[in-house]
């Protein structure tokens, strides 16, 4: 089964200011800045591969905690990652997600509206629930 892939961003240095994160992107392009609530979901969709910057989705997570509900597309078990900020998620092909955020976030996806519209197929959680009772 596939799984989704969390990565703490490398820590370049920090001091009473802040602190600095290295992060490796090879992609180019328009891409979408998201915030969400805690509490709201998001995604409940899987992707097909169509678009290069769906296969993988790669986000980064800027600010905050999430959790993010998977399954394998032909699996029978959803599973839960979380990931607290600075994080980078890769979710791959095939894998149905749910994004819940915990805290109030802010996440950079790294493809654009366009990519998100050609290569995601809804699945809404309950039916999802429901299509993996009969696997």
């Amino acid at each position: 089964m596939a799984e989704i892939k969390i990565s703490a961003l490398e820590l370049l240095g920090s001091d009473d200011r802040g602190a600095n994160y290295n992060w490796d992107c090879n992609r180019i392009g328009t891409f979408m800045m998201c915030t969400r609530k805690a509490g709201s979901t998001s995604g409940q969709h899987y992707h097909e591969g169509k678009s290069g910057n769906k296969n993988p989705e790669i986000q980064f997570l800027v600010t905050g905690t999430v959790k993010i509900h998977y399954c394998g597309i032909h699996e029978k078990v959803i599973k839960v990652a979380v990931a607290t900020a600075p994080a980078r998620i890769e979710i791959p092909i095939l894998l149905w997600h749910e994004v819940e955020a915990v805290t109030d976030c802010v996440l950079m996806e790294m493809n654009s509206l366009q990519d998100v519209q050609q290569d995601s197929v809804r699945i809404w959680r309950k039916d999802f629930e429901e299509r993996i009772k009969t696997l």
